[in-house]
């Protein structure tokens, strides 16, 4: 994969400008690109104190809401009203996320024809007994083989939502070097931005828990990603997300030896306790440190301010919008630091 830095800023910013020219969705979103689009974790009473705090620096939420049952890909959750209520009291988007992460699930959600066909009703029927302004659809872990039907089930939703005067967000992974090339992966940058109002796309993953232990989130590998959207005609319908969490792998990692996931106070406090002095690694910004707890070597990795910064940096020098999973226990000096949100 193509790992091309982008050129001049300017000629971003006209790819983009360009792009909004284009037919978009009737329900485009309408949001100031300047405030961030942000996961609220439903079930972590510290996210919804998160954007309580800083509610003035976010446009749009998704509130984690509604999963699929494994196997059978039933859609099942529920609204919390002091989430909705005070995000739509402070004037932000509220479209909560669908979430499937079970990739035969997801399989079986695309393919099924009966499965899908329940699938879009249930999704349909969710947005017309709330006010939501939308949904965040994420399937994930699926093959590339269902690349087409994700497409198809996209424009299928899209469809339903619009004609309620409702939006689609949809969730995709970057295209870094450790992901497959976006001719060939999952999703379909193209056809999903097409029909959908918003792309939301994960800038990380080139380390995860059952992946040797290395930076999540490279900056090589976010610029590759914003250097494809770049390329393409709804580039203005992208949203750059940074992660703000930090992984500790035991014993070289891998599958074997799985990574525990971690808020940044988490693993902070971890690093405080161990005695470790985090260093910071030049090329993503992260940091990590390794140290020894019953006889295992643990190695850690994880996003301070600086380096969620860094990512969002990225996506607007070149015109995007830009995100955050999730709110909760990041660095809150993120918040006031040169560069804040």
């Amino acid at each position: 994969m193509s790992r091309t830095r982008i050129g001049a800023s300017t000629l971003a910013v006209l790819v983009l400008a360009t792009s909004a020219a284009l037919s978009a969705p009737a329900c485009a979103l309408a949001i100031p690109r300047s405030r961030l689009q942000a996961f609220v974790l439903a079930s972590a009473p510290d996210s919804l104190a998160d954007l309580k705090a800083h509610a003035g620096a976010i446009g749009v939420v998704y509130p984690t809401y509604f999963d699929c049952a494994i196997g059978s890909g039933l859609i099942a959750g529920r609204d919390l009203p002091t989430i909705t209520e005070y995000a739509s009291a402070s004037g932000i988007t509220v479209m909560p996320r669908v979430n499937c992460q079970d990739g035969p699930t997801v399989h079986r959600i695309l393919t099924d024809p009966s499965t899908r066909a329940a699938t879009l009703a249930r999704l349909a029927a969710i947005v017309r007994k709330r006010s939501y302004a939308g949904l965040c659809l994420d399937f994930e872990n699926d093959g590339a083989a269902d690349r087409e039907a994700l497409s198809a089930f996209v424009a299928s939703l899209a469809r339903e939502l619009h004609a309620r005067h409702k939006r689609l967000s949809v969730v995709v992974d970057g295209v870094g070097a450790h992901q497959a090339a976006p001719a060939a992966g999952l999703y379909d940058y193209g056809a999903i931005s097409t029909a959908a109002d918003s792309v939301f796309v994960l800038a990380w993953g080139a380390h995860w828990a059952g992946s040797v232990p290395g930076p999540i989130a490279p900056l090589s590998d976010v610029e590759a990603t914003v250097a494809y959207i770049a390329s393409l005609p709804t580039a203005a319908r992208f949203v750059l997300g940074a992660p703000m969490y930090g992984l500790d792998w035991a014993q070289g990692g891998g599958p074997a030896h799985m990574a525990s996931a971690y808020q940044f106070s988490q693993v902070s406090a971890l690093a405080q306790s161990v005695g470790a002095v985090p260093t910071r690694d030049t090329e993503s910004q992260e940091l990590t440190f390794t140290y020894v707890s019953e006889g295992v070597t643990h190695q850690a990795w994880y996003l301070d301010a600086r380096a969620v910064r860094a990512v969002l940096a990225i996506g607007r020098a070149h015109g995007l919008a830009v995100g955050l999973w999730r709110l909760g226990r990041e660095d809150q000096t993120l918040w006031s630091s040169p560069g804040a949100p």
